[in-house]
């Protein structure tokens, strides 16, 4: 399955995805961080301070303030957002991950296939190029999960809510270019899903995970 732009695939899954914030916006956070690391020096060093001063303190807490915002916006700059996303089609669930500044803080959302009523296919607003489509899972009770994956045409992004089990024709109405190799995923998906479903029906001889 094709993907491009921020939706990069993740070591070669065609199932996993990460985003980024795009360059442009990168950028832009960058400099706001360097204007606000410039700002102890302004409002400490430049005045020329020779004696002590109780304005000093307002000051010295504000250029503290800026210089940690500064530097929390720079790192955001250099490593950008990392959300990852992944189709898990054994376990019927999609695991989204997101990670903090220090890529030291994990938060995991995982969320049953059934749970998601139905995706949007949107746009990015920052995607100069309008084959660049992100799916958004939308659950029962309307709340929207995080967009993922970077598709160039609406075909391929069908291709995976088909195979979450988003299929308004049925299998027969599955699209002719899938590869070899796509159809195996789909098939695995169904049975999946077919053993899940036995499953909640309470039949004892089926183990669930």
């Amino acid at each position: 399955m094709a993907c491009c732009g921020n939706g990069t695939k993740v070591k070669d899954d065609p199932l996993a995805f990460r985003n980024h914030y795009p360059l442009p916006v990168r950028v832009m956070v960058g400099i706001f961080g360097l204007v606000l690391l410039s700002l102890p020096y302004y409002l400490l060093l430049a005045p020329g301070w020779n004696h002590f001063s109780w304005i000093l303190i307002p000051f010295g807490l504000i250029g503290i303030a800026a210089g940690l915002a500064g530097l929390s916006f720079c790192l955001s700059a250099i490593l950008g957002e990392a959300r990852e996303a992944k189709v898990d089609l054994t376990g019927q669930v999609l695991r989204q991950t997101s990670r903090g500044l220090s890529f030291r803080s994990k938060k995991m959302l995982v969320t049953p296939f059934t749970e998601i009523a139905f995706f949007d296919v949107k746009r990015p607003s920052w995607a100069q190029d309008e084959a660049v489509l992100m799916l958004v899972p939308v659950l029962e009770n309307g709340d929207s999960l995080p967009a993922f994956g970077s598709f160039p045409s609406k075909e391929e992004a069908q291709k995976v809510m088909a195979l979450m089990g988003h299929m308004p024709d049925g299998p027969a109405g599955v699209a002719k270019h899938w590869s070899t190799s796509e159809l195996e995923a789909l098939k695995r998906s169904i049975a999946a899903q077919s053993q899940q479903g036995n499953c909640s029906h309470g039949q004892k001889s089926c183990s669930c995970h």
